[in-house]
């Protein structure tokens, strides 16, 4: 995995004036302080991939349909576990069976007829070989998958991007309290209070997609950034 790229973010600064300031902590113990509110993110390369692929099979019977859909989820799988190695993974996370009913027209009293059933299979695979991704979809897809439901890329250590993104955010507060307090012509003192909170990580993602049958042209997949966000806010007293 290439090392972190670090870009500055926006950084929001809430100051009220001073004598509001001074105000609010004379409910508490009558210490003037400067709130600093910044953000700190950090974009990483992804280094796992999750794709989730479906085999949908429908028949008149309901036995025909699983019967049809565990020969092709069978086929699926043996096809994209010799691109898997150690530490990846492929498991069914999901497995249904429904009725299909014939259209009944409003004000019909009569129940609706069953005309066949649809089986579907779940299967999602869990890779760290992002070069390889392209292939498991074409794989998946030429053994009998007919959706890819959901493709996504993440990091497997998100704790040390978000460790960087809070020392990002860390120094700009820091920074931003100082200007505030040398523009008012005051001395920054302790930090009297901070917290901090993750944003939502922002990962590349591509939406649920129907495959055809018929297409056979290699899969081309270019992985984006993921992006680790963390919000804090900081207290400082002031002299």
């Amino acid at each position: 995995m290439r090392p972190a790229q670090y870009r500055w973010p926006v950084v929001l600064l809430l100051v009220a004036c001073l004598p509001a300031l001074a105000h609010a902590d004379d409910k508490a113990d009558g210490k003037r302080t400067i709130s600093v509110s910044a953000q700190g993110e950090v974009k990483a390369a992804p280094d796992e991939a999750l794709l989730s692929f479906a085999v949908e099979t429908t028949a008149v019977k309901a036995t025909e349909a699983t019967t049809e859909n565990a020969k092709r989820s069978t086929a699926v799988a043996a096809a994209v576990k010799p691109l898997l190695e150690k530490g990846d993974t492929v498991s069914t996370t999901r497995y249904t069976l429904e009725p299909r009913y014939e259209s009944v027209r409003p004000g019909d009293a009569r129940e609706p007829r069953i005309t066949g059933y649809v089986a579907r299979n779940e299967v999602q695979v869990e890779s760290h070989q992002l070069d390889k991704v392209g292939a498991l979809i074409d794989a998946a897809t030429t053994a009998g998958a007919n959706r890819v439901n959901n493709l996504q890329f993440q990091l497997s250590h998100r704790e040390e991007a978000l460790q960087s993104a809070i020392e990002k955010a860390g120094a700009d507060a820091r920074a931003q309290a100082e200007s505030v307090a040398k523009g008012l012509g005051v001395k920054l003192g302790r930090v009297v209070s901070a917290s901090v909170s993750s944003g939502p990580i922002v990962m590349p993602r591509f939406a649920r997609v129907a495959m055809a049958a018929e297409s056979r042209a290699p899969t081309p997949i270019e992985p984006g950034d993921v992006s680790v966000s963390a919000n804090l806010q900081v207290t400082y007293e002031i002299e």
